[in-house]
Order: C-alpha cells, then sequence, then structure tokens
C-alpha cells in the first residue's frame, strides 16, 4: 500500500507503538508482583524487543523496595512508573518509602551491584537489572525516599 502516494513514498510496515504513560501506587507486599507483572506486560506488549526484560527487572525492583525498604513495613507503599515513546525507549521506575538504617553499621544502603559470587544465594538483582537494561540508577527524593530507575531501548 502507498502511503504517501504523490511522492511514491510508503508508510513503515510497522508503524511505531503508541506512546506509554502509566503511574501505579502498590502496598509493599511481595505477593502483589505477578499482578505489577501482568499490568507491565500489558503496558509494554508492542514493545517487543524490550516487554521481556522490562517485566523481569520491574519485578526485582519491586521485590527489592519490599524487602530492603520501609516500604516492606506494613504500611508502606511503592510507586511504579512506565514511560515508554514512540522511539522504543522505555523508562521504568520503582519509588520506594527510603531504605532502612543497617543495623551494624547505623548507615543507609545504596543500591549497589555486588560483586559475584558463585555461591551466594541473594545479592544477584541489581546485577541482572544492570545486564538487561542499558541504564539503571537511583536518586533519592527531597520529600524522602528513593527512587531506581532501569532505561531501555527498544
Amino acid at each position: 500500500m502507498n502511503a504517501f502516494p504523490s511522492t511514491g513514498l510508503t508508510g513503515p510496515a510497522n508503524p511505531c507503538p503508541s506512546p506509554v504513560s502509566q503511574l501505579w501506587t502498590y502496598a509493599g507486599r511481595p505477593a502483589l508482583c505477578p499482578q505489577l507483572r501482568r499490568r507491565t506486560r500489558a503496558a509494554l506488549a508492542v514493545f517487543t524487543r524490550v516487554v521481556d526484560d522490562a517485566e523481569l527487572v520491574v519485578s526485582e525492583l519491586f521485590g527489592n523496595a519490599c524487602r530492603h525498604t520501609r516500604s516492606g513495613d506494613p504500611d508502606g507503599t511503592i510507586t511504579v512508573g512506565i514511560s515508554a515513546l514512540a522511539s522504543g525507549l522505555v523508562l521504568l521506575s520503582v519509588g520506594d518509602d527510603g531504605p532502612r538504617t543497617e543495623p551494624v553499621s547505623g548507615r543507609l544502603p545504596v543500591p549497589q551491584v555486588k560483586p559475584l559470587n558463585a555461591d551466594a544465594t541473594h545479592h544477584r538483582g541489581l546485577r541482572l537489572v544492570a545486564t538487561l537494561s542499558h541504564h539503571w540508577g537511583f536518586y533519592d527524593r527531597e520529600r524522602g525516599g528513593r527512587t531506581v530507575w532501569a532505561l531501555f531501548a527498544h
């Protein structure tokens, strides 16, 4: 089909996907992770090159927020944002209620990729995030809490 008859040009076989902008708030309960994965997959369904990785990464970041921050406390919440541009750029963000103080040091932990240990059963999540996304990072919010984000290119 000739989309531009006067020029002889045709339109793309697969038009660019429509932009996505979603923001959801969840209680900080790991049992809600399957629902979050389904919503993420539905929101990014047309972004076929990144949807699988994005689903896995948002699940990991949500789980981290439940386990390692005050969002996992009984009244804690987690905010998940998904933004996707027609160009294929996808940004996931997971905002928590702020880190818990480390019991031994009294310091606030910082999200970081831990050294790889073949025998470890924990602390592999951010390595997975770093591997699957093009970029990732975090920032502390002015009114408390922290947001961890991951960027994907379609």
